[in-house]
């Protein structure tokens, strides 16, 4: 038996925990139910995977009928219907070779479509959204991050899932680091400590409701006008984000940092007063996770989470709110006189989702899904 994973080389997150899930899987290959390791992609991408995967195998669709015997093949991003190397591999398993099949689903494709209805290029996932619960029911098992996610597809007709929750690297537990800014030409100055400092990091897109925090930011600064927001990201929303803050007069106060590395966002997480994620809805975001790990300040995220979820599961009681200008009001006013200062029950919580744990639940899954045909 082996293990075909397909191995995407985009940005964005959930092609990044595809990535790292693959390397906990390599330091975990004595514990894995398999015989070898398959890495499959596009022919162009194989050198390059070959590079950056070493001692395993790395193959196109070209080579997939030289794979003899059983395969558990396993996508770790939701195959698209788009006539790519990824729907290849999931129509070749399911009608041709007939293998065992789990998909990992990060997000919703008929909630995100319908937040961005109005953008041309998003109307490519057209067939995507008709199919969707005939691709996600074909799988042998479905792998959700959250128990929200996990409710919608069930409203698909899905009912092989399995909630595995995202997990951190151990660096976001790091104790440093308050000088990182001097190594960044993105961050031109440090942050002012006598100004109220708010930090966000992620996608910018409908979806992830920074419209809603700045609106909130066009009230707030009537009655505190020295804030600063720092939004690290980039995304669909980004030129409307941008004249929202013209519109709203405080283009002085929001700065938009664009694409930053890990270290910097820590560094602002290390030296702002608050970290605010006010999704419209969301699943599992790793941005969460990771301000919660190591943030000096408190983290405030919407009920709309899915982390949200764990945190009561877990008996922790975190900053959350409704994604609305009028609870953010509450939020700020909160966060400005200190309030909730204590960040040790972020970083407890934080602690329950390393790699090291989450990584097991993925062995696990494997050998349910291989023993359920045995």
């Amino acid at each position: 038996m082996n293990l075909i994973y397909y191995y995407p080389i985009d940005r964005g997150s959930p092609s990044n925990v595809a990535r790292k899930l693959l390397a906990e899987l390599i330091n975990h290959n004595e514990s894995l139910p398999f015989n070898e390791i398959i890495l499959f992609s596009k022919q162009k991408d194989i050198d390059y995977i070959k590079e950056n995967v070493q001692n395993l195998r790395v193959i196109s669709y070209n080579e997939l009928n030289k794979i003899l015997g059983d395969n558990l093949v396993h996508f770790p991003v939701f195959p698209t219907v788009l006539p790519n190397s990824k729907f290849l591999l999931y129509l070749y398993s399911l009608l041709i070779k007939k293998e065992r099949i789990i998909i990992q689903y990060h997000g919703d494709v008929r909630t995100e479509l319908k937040s961005s209805y109005k953008d041309i290029y998003s109307l490519v996932h057209i067939l995507s959204y008709i199919l969707l619960p005939n691709i996600l029911k074909s799988a042998d098992m479905v792998v959700t991050h959250s128990d929200y996610m996990n409710t919608i597809i069930q409203k698909y007709g899905v009912q092989k899932s399995v909630v595995i929750p995202n997990a951190l690297d151990n660096y976001w537990f790091q104790q440093n680091n308050e000088s990182i800014y001097l190594k960044s030409p993105n961050i031109k100055s440090p942050v002012d400590k006598n100004m109220f400092n708010i930090f966000y990091h992620g996608r910018l897109s409908w979806e992830k409701g920074v419209d809603i925090l700045l609106e909130t930011i066009g009230y707030y600064v009537k009655k505190n006008s020295k804030m600063k927001v720092y939004l690290a990201g980039e995304g669909p929303q980004k030129k409307y984000l941008m004249e929202l803050c013209s519109k709203m007069n405080i283009d002085k106060n929001v700065i938009f940092l664009g694409n930053i590395c890990k270290e910097e966002i820590m560094f602002f997480l290390k030296n702002v007063n608050v970290a605010i994620y006010p999704s419209r809805f969301d699943n599992f975001p790793l941005a969460v996770l990771e301000a919660l790990a190591c943030a000096n300040c408190p983290v405030y995220f919407s009920k709309n989470i899915g982390i949200y979820d764990f945190a009561i599961q877990d008996g922790f009681k975190l900053n959350i709110f409704e994604p609305e200008v009028a609870d953010l009001i509450n939020v700020l006013d909160s966060a400005s006189c200190n309030k909730n200062k204590n960040t040790e029950d972020q970083t407890l919580f934080a602690k329950n989702y390393t790699w090291d744990q989450v990584v097991l639940k993925y062995i696990k899954l494997y050998n349910d899904v291989l023993n359920e045909y045995v």
